[in-house]
């Protein structure tokens, strides 16, 4: 028989073990968020069941909160470093608006995505699309009519921002200097863990004295959240 197991005899490596789980319901997720798909595509009537759309929503945000565990466990383990390459910011926010445009149009969220600023930029594009996606997901869970999705470069820096018209940060969240899994909780009534990982996803994108970041703060146009990512 194979030995499937690591650690000791009588106990096994609990983390190999949950990090095994957590790509096991990954991929129950991924069939989840394709089989309502399959219905949304099915539907003759004029308007999306709402029940559909709970469903899309709810299960692309366990497939993002267990993408971010496996990938936290990754780093803290070394089995994974961020891949950095030359990306082409106009289209990644282009594949990023055909990912999330039908379900935010099931639910009538207007997703205005600006790209006039957007240039080329020196990062991770697959993790990087997994945080833009998490914070969309976020956002539309929040937003009153919109979000908005722009690229910008600042003081030698690529900035994203997911920004929604909803009721935006508390003082309190915005105030935190590091987004630790747990602490955010008593702030959102979540885990935090979006967050934490972005964070530190960004802070493995180093150039020279610069580091990379997120900050969220409230945006003075939309009035709602505004979480920004800044990679060097």
């Amino acid at each position: 028989m194979r030995n499937v197991m690591k650690g000791t005899a009588d106990a096994p490596d609990f983390p190999e073990v949950l990090a095994n789980c957590v790509h096991d319901l990954k991929n129950a997720a991924a069939i989840v968020i394709h089989a309502a798909q399959v219905i949304q595509d099915s539907n003759t009537q004029s308007e999306l069941d709402p029940q559909v759309v709970v469903l899309q929503s709810e299960a692309q945000r366990i497939n993002h909160d267990l993408l971010h565990l496996l990938g936290y466990y990754k780093l803290e383990h070394s089995k994974q470093g961020i891949l950095p390459e030359i990306v082409d910011c106009k289209e990644l926010l282009i594949e990023v608006e055909a990912y999330n445009k039908p379900l935010l149009a099931a639910r009538g969220t207007a997703f205005r995505v600006e790209i006039d600023g957007a240039m080329e930029g020196y990062f991770d594009r697959q993790l990087v699309a997994s945080i833009l996606n998490a914070a969309i997901n976020n956002a539309q869970r929040h937003a009153e009519h919109e979000i908005r999705v722009s690229c910008e470069t600042h003081d030698g820096f690529t900035v994203f921002c997911v920004a929604d018209d909803g009721i935006g940060f508390s003082n309190e969240i915005i105030g935190q200097n590091e987004f630790d899994v747990g602490r955010t909780v008593s702030c959102t009534n979540f885990t935090g863990l979006g967050l934490h990982f972005a964070s530190r996803i960004a802070q493995l994108h180093c150039h020279r004295d610069r580091i990379g970041r997120i900050s969220l703060a409230n945006n003075s146009v939309l009035g709602g959240g505004e979480f920004s990512l800044w990679l060097p």
